[in-house]
């Protein structure tokens, strides 16, 4: 353990080469035992699902490094880039495999491809970048021009991608043209590796979800676009002679289309299944391993911090960190912060976590609750505006919730008990409301944060003001029916104790039910304004008994003697005493 301590180790963020980690002095997780687990799975395709950047794509370019034959300029083999590649992983976890070394080992021919950066609102865009992708591909192949085993016709055909003449059918023919090449060539069947399949449609329904109608040629649009990527897959993985195996990976399995229809050995995997479990995403042993390695290591509360942080994802059983995360943390030597969930387009996650009908299921998840769903795999996303459940599957698939239990049930499906599994991603629900609530009263976040700064400044009478100006203009949302009203003061209060939180240390108190929330926010010695607050809060059914209410509030705030609790506190300068209480759109205060 000392060695590992004392060598010393470069953490490399963001790098998909699996060749550059294993050949460097990179900070990086063996996950090698994902090849005799892939290999031993039965399934001549097989489609992995797992949210964004959880290694998927280092996995893939490990296959490809692995499985890959080297070969020179010339096309002949390179038996000296094939020993280095044996030195490489006789030292890794596969090496215990000496069967597998033997016989996969730099033994096949591997075509690797990439739809992570394919994205674009026309479908012209995304044929051109697709058609940039196959013509770099094919250049990667080259050699094959100066092969005696390939027919005039074939590089005639070859020479039609490099040249980039090659038109529509052939395009979505391009991997089974490849792939043909190739076994020719090499007299070996071929493994075929399609990353990041489901971005463009992910795109595809973000769009979706920010309109209220989706235009027919929008429609068109997408279903030329699945007409493209159903083309390219099944003719690369569907009936192919020429395929040793296929391994698609991507964060949703894309329903209700023919990307994978008669694929009759196909093995799905998603964050509800045991196969791949453990080699997405980091394990516990791993963590303490990487924590050891980087000089973190002797610190308990490190790995506690980092658990409350990144952890809290139960796949197949086995309890997995967010690997993104947790590489980033190390890098900033144990700043904790919200790392993933900046990362990559979560316009779909953004869209759908603002919709009104599920707010109420929101804020149940926020306050450390959980939600009963039914979980499928082959879940229609387009239905996300109208069903429930398919808002659930895409916050499950994509990482934003995890299952506490799962249990199976008829045709694939699961029934699971889902939660927020860690604190990075309370955050996304937190803010997520806060922007329900700042579009609700029709103003930007930062004049909400303006508006919160009234209350925390001291300035009750300007907040109650602001407040009231606020809930006229958004007198419909409210007139619709008195849920609407509960679903917003319930969010309005999480969004106050969300904006705050960095700053104040927070004491809550919550009755079953709306009927009563207590506050006291006491500002931490850093925190712009040193004022502490107590705040009672109560909902009426009537404007009428609103000021009694708030009168009431603010009495038993007295009667509870919070204030006692704040004489601890030195840096606190004023405390103000504030009663709430909200019917409808109309809100009273009273307060000293």
């Amino acid at each position: 353990m000392t060695e590992l301590q004392n060598k010393t180790y470069t953490i490399n963020i963001g790098t998909d080469s699996f060749k550059e980690m294993a050949t460097s002095n990179s900070l990086f997780v063996d996950k090698t035992s994902f090849i005799p687990t892939l290999l031993g799975s039965g399934y001549h395709v097989t489609l992995i699902t797992r949210p964004r950047r959880w290694g998927k794509t280092l996995n893939m370019t490990m296959l490809q490094y692995f499985f890959g034959i080297p070969v020179k300029s010339t096309g002949e083999i390179d038996e000296e880039e094939r020993f280095k590649r044996q030195n490489v992983f006789s030292k890794l976890k596969i090496g215990e495999y000496s069967g597998i070394l033997e016989n996969y080992l730099g033994k096949f021919p591997v075509i690797f491809v990439s739809f992570k950066e394919i994205k674009g609102d026309s479908l012209e865009i995304i044929e051109m970048k697709i058609k940039e992708l196959i013509y770099d591909l094919f250049e990667t192949h080259k050699y094959l021009l100066l092969s005696s085993k390939l027919s005039e016709s074939q590089k005639m055909l070859f020479k039609k991608f490099i040249r980039k003449s090659f038109d529509l059918a052939e395009l979505e023919k391009s991997l089974f043209y490849l792939s043909k090449m190739l076994s020719t060539h090499f007299d070996q069947k071929v493994f075929i590796l399609i990353d990041e399949y489901d971005t463009p449609l992910n795109d595809w329904y973000a769009l979706q979800l920010a309109r209220e109608t989706v235009s027919e040629s929008e429609d068109i649009y997408f279903k030329k676009i699945l007409n493209l990527f159903g083309g390219i897959l099944s003719s690369a993985l569907k009936g192919n002679d020429f395929l040793e195996k296929g391994v698609v990976t991507g964060i949703l399995r894309v329903a209700k289309v023919s990307l994978f229809s008669g694929l009759n050995n196909l093995g799905e995997d998603s964050i509800l299944d045991e196969t791949y479990a453990e080699h997405f995403g980091f394990t516990e042993h791993e963590v303490n391993l990487l924590l050891t390695k980087s000089g973190l290591g002797n610190s308990p509360k490190t790995a506690e911090d980092l658990k409350s942080w990144y952890n809290g994802y139960n796949i197949g059983g086995v309890t997995i960190y967010n690997p993104w995360s947790v590489m980033n943390c190390l890098n900033r030597k144990g700043i904790l912060k919200a790392y993933w969930v900046g990362t990559g387009n979560t316009a779909l996650i953004e869209q759908a976590l603002i919709l009104d009908k599920f707010q109420k299921e929101m804020q149940i998840l926020i306050q450390g609750g959980s939600v009963e769903m039914i979980a499928d795999p082959k879940m229609v996303f387009v239905d996300i505006k109208s069903s429930p459940n398919a808002l659930y599957n895409l916050l499950l698939f994509s990482g934003y919730l995890t299952a506490n239990s799962i249990e199976n049930e008829k045709a694939g499906m699961y029934r699971c008990n889902v939660r927020i599994p860690n604190r990075e991603v309370q955050e996304v629900f937190e803010i997520s409301s806060m922007n329900w609530i700042s579009q609700k009263l029709k103003i930007e976040m930062n004049e909400y944060n303006a508006f919160l700064d009234y209350l925390l400044r001291g300035e009750i009478d300007a907040f109650v003001e602001k407040l009231k100006d606020y809930l006229d203009s958004s007198a419909s949302f409210f007139s619709t029916n008195s849920t609407n009203a509960e679903l917003f003061y319930n969010g309005f209060v999480m969004g106050l104790v969300s904006a705050v939180s960095s700053n104040y240390s927070i004491e809550a108190e919550r009755e079953s039910g709306l009927g009563r929330v207590d506050l006291l926010l006491i500002p931490l010695p850093g925190a712009k304004y040193q004022n502490a607050l107590i705040l009672e809060f109560k909902f009426g059914k009537s404007q009428a008994d609103l000021s009694l209410l708030a009168q009431k509030a603010l009495e038993q705030i007295e009667e509870k003697n919070y204030a006692a609790k704040l004489k601890a506190y030195q840096n606190v300068v004023s405390t103000f005493k504030v009663g709430i209480a909200f019917g409808g759109k109309d809100v009273a205060v009273a307060f000293h």
